[in-house]
């Protein structure tokens, strides 16, 4: 059986495809942004798909036998469609590349065999990811972000205890519920209301989780009344809290630094703490009506490291797996997973790394390195070593890359931990970020070093452990205010390669642990290709890339590119591709005469 699966509405868009043909699980999957370079893409995942579809040789969405889709709401503007008649006539929402008009398009053209087509709500796709990606036969599920829900896992089996959210059913205690209970403030969106004030929009979460961890070092001052009240069983109502938040000041400043003292660090503070302990009661509440002792986590708040580490820490719980791309991005694999047991499929498999991205083809390797003036040449893991060693920043590109929004070394940027002065280097010349963002240390899985207390395996970097006091000082890149690092543990059968260069400069350095950032710039998505990886060593501050095995390094003939420069370049490519998808998959006359339709409306 081959299943594709897909996010096709809001933010996240993107595919993944499963076939068991050959008797073993082949997985592969990718957000949209990747590839068209949009960050949390609004796209309809034309890329992404014809990407799977090529993953596995086929040319066709006849070539697939199920195409399941995530049912962003389960109330459409119009039958038929997610996007609508009338939305698209506005053409543009005033955010990222959300255009309604382009998607309808693409939805009401593209050639579906209606028959092979099952609609997945999205609370369960997101439970499907992260069960049915995990190791366990018997284990309970918590889904929480914009929608909340608790699942019971039994081998090929993923039943409903409690969910509620996007106007779908609601279900309390396995039983549907009469009448639906729709959207209110819960504990994902009051955490975005403080984000929002604190000057982020909806994806700003993992900057307030990095600004409460200041919390210790200024002097709280809550600002919003939390409601005690707000539990009822599994729903957890935020409404009086942040109707009552009206005097609540939102950050205006231009420099974020400014955002290191009150109230902003107290607001982060008190978003965090909320959501620490509605999760916790959540995972609790978990245990006790599944009664098993395994869990696992996907929705938005799973990648908050700090609470996956105090759910581990509470004991609740005997063992945990998180999905790594836990938030949107994972929407298409649960999906997928979803509608294959659903199905009759019968393979599992262990989601134990998370590189579900196809290879660059390294013969196309000499031709970007000739297009943009770059020299390669090979160079063994202690030659990258030496370098980083000596404070170079250097841009790895190998193998497939990783699904979520964690890079695990496939698509990392990395540095030597230690140099005082490099977290400003990597922040201010690199990442062109806040300055008070952190970084995360990969070690090794047989070798982590003594001064971090963290889980033995954290593969995902979705787990916070600390550095012992008194050590700090020894990895100051990786050390965030508050002492706490997102660490990712790496073993061989996970990646090799990423391994070996890792141990390299531990025997180096006495110190077996890199910096590890996702490769890309500020405001953009993680590189997917060498291509995309040349362009931002010419865009930033990076001093060379490692790519499948070379170093890439500049030249005297290397070209400058400023972000404008790539950013029409790169529109004009992706416009051409898009063109040409269309062209494939929809059915061009239907897609030409609607569109001609809707711009006429327009025009009156």
């Amino acid at each position: 059986m081959i299943v594709l699966g897909l996010k096709c509405y809001s933010h996240d868009t993107g595919a993944a495809i499963i076939s068991d043909q050959g008797g073993t699980l082949k997985i592969h999957a990718i957000a949209e942004a990747r590839l068209n370079r949009r960050k949390h893409s609004f796209a309809y995942p034309l890329m992404s798909i014809a990407y799977c579809l090529a993953s596995l040789g086929l040319d066709s969405l006849d070539d697939v036998d199920l195409i399941c889709i995530d049912r962003h709401m389960e109330t459409w503007p119009e039958k038929g469609s997610q996007f609508g008649y009338d939305n698209a006539l506005k053409r543009h929402q005033p955010r990222y590349d959300d255009n309604h008009r382009w998607s309808y398009l693409v939805e009401q053209s593209i050639k579906y065999d209606p028959q092979k087509i099952r609609w997945i709500n999205h609370i369960d796709a997101h439970a499907a990811s992260a069960y049915f990606a995990s190791p366990f036969e018997d284990a309970a599920v918590l889904i929480a972000e914009g929608g909340t829900g608790i699942y019971h896992g039994q081998g090929s089996d993923l039943k409903i205890i409690d969910r509620i959210g996007y106007l779908g059913d609601t279900y309390q205690n396995g039983e549907k519920l009469g009448q639906r209970r729709d959207h209110f403030v819960n504990s994902s969106f009051f955490y975005d209301k403080i984000s929002n004030h604190l000057g982020y929009d909806i994806f700003g979460a993992g900057q307030t989780m990095a600004l409460a961890g200041y919390g210790d070092q200024i002097p709280f001052e809550p600002l919003v009344e939390v409601d005690p009240d707000r539990f009822n069983d599994f729903i957890i109502n935020h409404d009086k809290t942040v109707f009552g938040m009206t005097d609540v000041p939102t950050f205006e400043g231009e420099d974020s630094e400014e955002l290191i003292a009150n109230p902003w660090v107290s607001l982060a503070r008190q978003a965090q703490e909320t959501l620490e302990e509605d999760i916790l009661y959540l995972a609790w509440l978990a245990r006790k009506k599944t009664k098993v002792k395994k869990l696992c986590l996907a929705g938005g708040v799973a990648l908050n490291c700090i609470i996956n580490q105090k759910l581990i820490e509470s004991g609740t719980f005997d063992e945990i797996y998180i999905q790594p791309a836990a938030s949107d991005e994972g929407l298409p694999l649960g999906c997928a997973l979803s509608g294959y047991y659903a199905n009759g499929g019968q393979e599992r498999k262990h989601m134990s790394d998370a590189y579900l991205g196809v290879p660059n083809d390294p013969a196309t390797l000499p031709g970007v390195l000739d297009n943009w003036k770059l020299k390669g040449q090979n160079a063994s893991p202690e030659e990258i070593a030496k370098l980083l060693a000596d404070g170079k920043i250097i841009g790895r590109v190998a193998g497939g890359s990783e699904y979520g929004p964690r890079a695990l070394g496939n698509r990392s940027i990395l540095a030597d931990p230690r140099p005082a002065d490099m977290k400003n280097r990597l922040n201010a010349e690199i990442k062109h970020r806040e300055g008070f963002r952190p970084f995360a240390p990969s070690c090794l899985e047989d070798n982590i070093p003594d001064f971090f207390q963290s889980p033995a395996k954290s593969p995902f970097m979705v787990i916070a452990g600390t550095v012992r006091d008194g050590e700090r000082d020894k990895v100051p890149v990786v050390t965030h205010a508050d002492g706490s690092c997102r660490v990712q543990t790496v073993n061989p059968d996970q990646n090799k390669k990423y391994y070996e260069l890792i141990e390299a400069f531990g025997k180096l350095t006495d110190c077996p642990v890199l910096t590890n950032t996702s490769f890309n710039d500020r405001d953009e998505p993680i590189v997917e290709t060498y291509d995309d990886a040349a362009s931002c060593l010419l865009r930033t501050g990076l001093d060379a890339l490692c790519i499948e095995g070379q170093l890439v390094e500049r030249t005297a003939v290397t070209p400058s590119l400023t972000s404008e420069q790539n950013l029409k370049t790169t529109t004009a490519r992706v416009d051409t591709e898009y063109t040409d998808l269309i062209e494939r998959f929809c059915n061009v006359e239907t897609y030409v005469n609607l569109a001609s339709e809707l711009k006429d409306k327009e025009d009156k």
